[in-house]
This record gives structure tokens, sequence and C-alpha cells, in this order.
């Protein structure tokens, strides 16, 4: 069979097999890592929480960090 020909075939059978079976194909794999991008943003959303109690808690617990620090450690901070 001449080459011409074979190419003519597979353009023609390319484009229905990926019309036909690309597209199923596509929601199954859409499907299957749909849940890891789900994971992901609640995962996230739990960090960010976490690191917001973290730095509020912080902020509690100790004073605020002075204007200016001393030039060496002897001198006291205001």
């Amino acid at each position: 069979m001449p080459t011409a020909t074979l190419r003519q075939i597979n353009k023609v059978l390319g484009r229905n097999f990926v019309t036909k079976y690309g597209t199923r194909q596509g929601i199954v794999v859409l499907g299957r890592v749909a849940p890891f991008g789900i994971g992901a943003v609640i995962g996230g959303g739990a960090n960010a929480a976490l690191a917001s109690l973290a730095v509020r808690a912080g902020r509690r617990a100790f004073r605020p960090a002075p204007e200016q620090w001393p030039a060496s450690w002897d001198e006291p901070l205001d």
C-alpha cells in the first residue's frame, strides 16, 4: 500500500479515534485526578489557618519587637 494512502487513512481514523475515545478517557482521568486537587485545596486552607493561629498565639505570648534593636546585647531594651 502506498505511503500517501496510509497517511490519508491515518488522518481520518486518527480524528475519529481521538473524538470517540479521547473525550471518554479524558473524563475518566479527570475523575481520578480531581480528588487530589480537592485535597490540595483543603490542605492548603488548613495550613494557612494553622499558620495564622500560630502567628496570633506568638504575638499574644511575646511582647512586640522594639522599634530599633540595640547595637549590642549589653544595652537594655526599651
